[in-house]
């Protein structure tokens, strides 16, 4: 994954798949994908010295309204074989994205992920 260190993203298979199945029914990737406003958020709030948990929180509430749940709920089952309602695989799916947003802002130098978070 792009700009990826992997401190964060527990699982980038997650991230993968679902970009894959949402490529194939033709979701535009743009929506899902983490873009300019998420790393102004991460960067806007950073300067603000606000906990990283709290930049981590509301970058999965905007992940939420952009993941597709019976995606999620598919692509949990396929990857980690584990059958999780649709709410629970999109929060989950959220906190990777999250997770690698994060990871992107770290490796264009916007903020330093404390290792105690990953």
């Amino acid at each position: 994954m792009f700009l990826s260190s992997g401190k964060l993203v527990k699982n980038p298979q997650l991230i993968r798949r679902y970009v894959d199945e949402a490529r194939k029914r033709g979701i535009d990737l743009s929506k899902v994908l983490p873009n300019e406003e998420d790393i102004d958020l991460v960067r806007n709030v950073s300067m603000h010295a606000l906990d990283m948990l709290k930049i981590m929180e509301d970058l999965i509430q905007r992940f939420m309204k952009r993941i597709d749940p019976g995606i999620a709920r598919e692509v949990f089952k396929e990857v980690l074989n584990e059958d999780v309602d649709e709410a629970t695989a999109t929060y989950l799916l959220a906190k990777e994205f999250s997770a690698w947003t994060l990871e992107i802002a770290e490796a264009l130098n916007l903020i330093k992920i404390d290792e105690k978070i990953g």
